[in-house]
């Protein structure tokens, strides 16, 4: 025993508003973090009257900027005369969908036509164009090459009558589960250590101006300091620099763009900002920008220094702790590329 849908007298356009409507209703409780629930849609030319797809999926990150869906696809294709009106279900793979900017996409279907019940699939694989106008949502623009695959022998040995064609789709992805922003509530970083030359006795300078402007200086890049560390635990996303995710010099850029400091966006033009600090971690204070180079030809990634030899900063694995003085493989890597430090607040 088994069930049957009816879908014969279903009409296709109240599919895609099902879709819709389920996209909007998915609860935020079933998707972890670094997540989305995402409604597509579009034509697909394949050289007859274009057929349109629905897909409503869920997409989860694997790591950095990769994320696979998993879903429900529904290709409406009744306006031909060989109707292959199908639903079924879809599973994709992404470069930098959440965006914004360019990503790669590929999709793999496979669904029962309404008409006969047999199995049919298709392939596809394009590029697309995301925009994020807020850390929830993510609007994107794709073109796909789409074939299909009544014999379900993949895309390598396709039947000549297996239609072929390019797919123009939207798409809308709700956010769910990411770091939410927190109230800036400035936390004290650790003190720095003192240096082996440093002595105990008062600065030269110990006018009652020069003492407040050091103060105010101090005490806004622990500030600094405070906002990046709580960012510990975010996940690492290609030209992310809000709480969905950051890349190594959108944490600085954020961590310093919340107490009004603007800096630039590239890791390579943030480590010419400032005054330059020796590469050596007795000179170095907290807020203290690091310049690492990863794979020649100049400083490729940042950090920011918190203190006690450690600096954060954000990798492949997210936002996390790294040390200039221990002597695991992590820290003793990171040492090894350390090249430059940066002092933006005197």
């Amino acid at each position: 025993m088994f069930l049957r849908l009816d879908l014969d007298n279903v009409s296709p356009r109240i599919v895609g508003l099902i879709v819709v409507a389920a996209a909007l209703a998915a609860p935020r409780t079933l998707v972890a973090q670094g997540s989305a629930v995402e409604f597509a849609s579009g034509p697909w030319w394949y050289g007859e009257s274009p057929a349109f797809s629905y897909t409503l999926a869920y997409h989860q990150r694997i790591a950095g900027p990769v994320d696979y869906g998993l879903g429900f696809a529904h290709l409406d294709d009744a306006s031909t005369v060989d109707d292959r009106t199908q639903t079924g279900a879809v599973v994709s793979l992404a470069v930098n969908r959440a965006g914004p900017g360019p990503y790669v996409r590929g999709a793999w279907g496979l669904g029962l036509r309404h008409t006969d019940r047999d199995p049919d699939a298709f392939w596809a694989l394009g590029l697309g164009y995301s925009l994020r106008p807020a850390t929830f949502l993510s609007l994107g623009l794709e073109a796909l090459y789409r074939v299909e695959d009544q014999s379900l022998g993949g895309f390598w040995q396709l039947d000549p009558t297996d239609r072929r064609g390019v797919q123009l789709q939207g798409r809308v992805a709700l956010a769910f589960g990411g770091q939410p922003r927190r109230a800036r509530t400035p936390r004290r970083a650790p003190a720095r250590r003192p240096s082996a030359t440093s002595t105990s006795g008062p600065s030269d300078d110990t006018s009652p101006a020069a003492t407040t402007a050091t103060t105010a200086a101090n005490e806004l890049t622990l500030d600094v300091v405070a906002t990046a560390l709580e960012a510990m635990g975010a996940p690492y996303r290609w030209g992310g620099s809000d709480a969905n995710g950051y890349d190594c010099s959108g944490l600085i850029q954020y961590a310093y763009g919340e107490h009004g400091i603007l800096l630039p966006r590239r890791s390579r033009d943030q480590a010419r900002t400032g005054d330059l600090v020796d590469p050596d971690v007795v000179a170095l204070q907290p807020g203290d920008i690091l310049g690492f180079t990863t794979g020649g030809g100049g400083i490729s990634h940042v950090g920011l220094y918190v203190g006690h030899g450690d600096f954060i900063h954000s990798t492949s694995g997210g936002v996390k702790i790294s040390s200039l003085t221990s002597d695991d493989p992590d820290s003793r890597w990171w040492q090894e590329r350390w090249v430059n430090a940066r002092r933006v607040l005197p």
